[in-house]
């Protein structure tokens, strides 16, 4: 949390995604509600499907959102909650199992399940082998189950002599976490936490009642897509697949011989997801490139090309909520975000591929500047508020060592050393 009046709590945030980084400053009220102070763009051009290509390009970018963020706030951030995506991102389902600790109650029977034997449990869970060049982001607690009642959301307080903790494990690549790290630090700032993307996501689109009684949340970028799903007010499965928006762009270049960011225009501005039959099919021209000719192509055309790849796209989604093992338990169905999401007809397309109830997922939980961040394309950006507003106590200052922190020990001198090389 940042923090420069003792009068006030600041929250920092940023979404360094594949087409742009965006970050924001909020403030937290009394009664810690979220209110948006300024919020940062710029054109994210280091970046390719959440991995750092460029790290002085990624570093510009950082800087220039950060200072758009500063400016419109007249306030500093100086630590902030990063989101982690990309196909460097694994994750398995484990569990662990431990014999509660007697505590103080070393004469009778009673085992009062304490804090330590959760942490110990949890600890259990997440002993996996992993190569050496992977870390664990997140170990996401399921459920638990105290000796043969299983079901069990918080464990601390029953009587029992084994505890079992069915765990998420979320898994990512330490080098690439580095890069990431490393461009945030020399833009001077402090990670707070590094936070998988859908996971921040979900904290500002899904309601309490949508991860308990089942639901997917798919975030559309511009070069991957990130699925999460819950079930029980658990983390049940997460992915991501290596293409977005992205990927429908370079078929429009592609086909209709333009520029991508020509592609990307006609993408917006006449894309549907699904053409309707209520529509006008108008004609499109296409200014010619490099002395070319013009081309000339119809709504119902550009759609043609869009609604293939969207829907290999979406087919691949639906593929992996079937490897949740609750994907028929799923009530309230699919919910949409990100910026690839915001095509024409997308509820309908959606609608079809995962015969479901679709809903577009907006941000939910705050108020101040509404206007500028009330899209899907801003979900991980205020789901890290609302995930870092969530988690103070875990990742406040004295907090501020193991797990992903491990990352910067000793980052100062090797950031040194890294931009020597560079420059």
């Amino acid at each position: 949390m940042t923090s420069h009046d003792t009068q006030q709590r600041l929250i920092s945030a940023l979404d360094v995604g594949s087409s742009k980084v965006c970050a924001i400053i909020a403030q937290v009220d009394e009664n810690s509600k979220l209110h948006l102070l300024g919020v940062g763009n710029a054109p994210s051009t280091g970046i390719r499907k959440g991995m750092v290509v460029n790290v002085k390009e990624t570093i510009a970018s950082i800087e220039a959102a950060v200072n758009e963020a500063e400016t419109q706030a007249d306030m500093k951030m100086d630590s902030i909650y990063v989101a982690i995506s990309g196909e460097q991102v694994r994750s398995i389902n484990n569990t662990g199992v431990i014999t509660v600790s007697r505590g103080e109650s070393l004469m009778t029977d009673i085992q009062e399940i304490s804090e330590d034997d959760v942490e110990r449990v949890l600890e259990q869970a997440k002993a996996i082998t992993l190569p050496d060049d992977r870390e664990i982001l997140h170990a996401l607690p399921q459920e638990f189950k105290v000796d043969h009642l299983g079901g069990i959301k918080t464990p601390l307080g029953h009587i029992g002599h084994r505890l079992e903790a069915r765990v998420h494990l979320v898994t990512i690549d330490s080098s690439a976490a580095q890069n990431i790290l490393r461009c945030v630090d020399a833009a001077g700032l402090y990670v707070e936490a590094l936070v998988l993307a859908p996971l921040a996501s979900s904290a500002a689109v899904l309601e309490q009642t949508e991860k308990e009684q089942g639901v997917v949340l798919i975030d559309i970028g511009a070069d991957t897509t990130k699925i999460i799903v819950f079930y029980d007010d658990g983390v049940r499965h997460t992915a991501v697949i290596p293409f977005g928006g992205n990927r429908i762009t370079n078929d429009i270049a592609q086909i209709l011989h333009t520029t991508f960011e020509k592609a990307e225009e006609l993408k917006k501005e006449y894309g549907y997801a699904k053409f309707p039959a209520t529509v006008e099919d108008n004609d499109i021209t296409i200014d010619g490139i490099a002395g070319r000719q013009p081309q000339n192509t119809t709504r119902r055309g550009l759609s043609a090309i869009i609604e293939p790849r969207l829907e290999e796209i979406l087919q691949l989604c639906r593929n992996q909520i079937r490897k949740s093992e609750v994907g028929d338990k799923l009530t309230f169905g699919v919910v949409l975000s990100g910026g690839g999401v915001l095509l024409k007809e997308m509820e309908e397309k959606a609608g079809e591929v995962f015969n479901a109830d679709i809903k577009i997922g907006y941000p939910l939980h705050v108020a101040g500047l509404e206007d500028m961040v009330s899209s899907p394309e801003y979900a991980t950006a205020i789901g890290l508020l609302l995930y870092g507003l969530g988690h103070e106590e875990t990742y406040g200052i004295s907090k501020r060592s193991g797990g992903v922190a491990m990352f910067l020990r000793n980052l100062v001198s090797q950031v040194k050393d890294f931009f020597k090389e560079l420059f």
